[in-house]
Parts: C-alpha cells; structure tokens; sequence
C-alpha cells in the first residue's frame, strides 16, 4: 500500500508539475486566455497521469484485467480526470476573473487542493 502511495504522488507531482508549467508557459502568451491555457496544461497532464498510473502505479490491479474492464477502468479515470479539470477552471475563474488576481496565483489551489481530490476518488473509484 505504501508502494502504491508513493507510485501515485509520484505520478501525480510529475502531472501536476507540467500542468502548473504548461498553463504558466501559455498564460504568458497575449492571445491566449487563462482558461484556455488551463485547459491545454490538463490535456497535457492527463495523458502524463493515465499512463504512469495505467503502466507504473496501478499495474497489480490492471493486468489481466479484459478490455472491457479496462474500459471502464479508463471511463472513470476519464471523470475523475474532468472533475479535476472543472475543479481547476473554477478556481482559475475565482482567482483571475472574480477576484482579479494575478493568474499565477491559481497554482496554489491547483497544485495542492485539486491533486488531493483526485487521489481520493482514483483510489476509492477508479482503481478500486
């Protein structure tokens, strides 16, 4: 279980660490809006996310499993991910648009609150 843990938050930094990059990197372009970087930075780090947990985190309860499961497995996985998502707009929205801060302050939320979330519902649901 402690492997697993560490698998996961493993994962997760990594994800978590190419969205904050990606969505700092196009929120510096002028054309480009927050949210619409916030969203490029998530298809980014879902990808990141679903095959380190697929292949490195999660293999014990995968293997094996027929395709119809792994279906499923990815469905969920698919959610939980565009919750995250819908977690992440909300608080780039409250940070950038309702409280009219710099954009860069929504990494804080985003970094922390957001990855916690998702670890519950991945390893409650998802992986279970």
């Amino acid at each position: 279980m402690i492997k697993q843990l560490t698998k996961f938050m493993s994962v997760g930094v990594l994800a978590t660490l190419m969205h904050a990059l990606i969505y700092a990197g196009l929120g510096t372009l002028p054309v480009i809006s927050p949210l619409v970087a916030n969203l490029g930075a998530f298809l980014c780090a879902f990808l990141i996310s679903f095959a380190g947990h697929f292949v490195w985190t999660f293999r014990e309860q995968t293997h094996g499993r027929r395709v119809v499961q792994l279906g499923a497995c990815q469905f969920k996985f698919l959610l939980v991910a565009l919750f995250g998502l819908v977690l992440n707009s909300i608080l780039v929205w409250v940070v950038v648009d309702y409280l009219s801060l710099n954009y860069l302050l929504a990494l804080v939320p985003m970094v922390f609150v957001v990855p916690l979330v998702t670890f519950f519902l991945s390893k409650r649901w998802v992986f279970r």
